[in-house]
């Protein structure tokens, strides 16, 4: 094997640890957004903090959608905090398929 094919296994094997580890934290917050949804959380800055998380995994549409039934089930108590994730998703993943040449024009 030469040092190429070894870079390109090497690469390979961190592309799977990262697939890991984002299923990881989709499990993870799944379970908060469900306690959420429960009643189990109803704190204002517990709900800003696992929104705050799922947006760091945004450009994966398992969260974007995870986001969106959370943002669904506490508009009516906390539309600030929908309105303020909405934004800031807006502001870093729209921007971001806009300066690729990806964005509608």
């Amino acid at each position: 094997m030469d040092s190429q094919d070894k870079l390109i296994d090497d690469v390979e094997v961190i592309a799977n640890k990262i697939k890991d580890l984002l299923d990881l934290a989709y499990v993870q917050y799944s379970k908060l957004v469900d306690a959420v949804l429960a009643g189990s959380i109803t704190e204002e800055n517990q709900i800003e903090h696992i929104l705050d998380g799922i947006i760091d995994f945004g450009d994966d549409l398992r969260f974007l959608e995870l986001s969106k039934k959370l943002c669904r089930h506490i508009y009516y108590r906390y539309p600030h905090l929908v309105g303020n994730f909405d934004s800031m998703y807006r502001m870093m993943f729209e921007l971001r398929e806009d300066s690729n040449g990806n964005g509608d024009d």
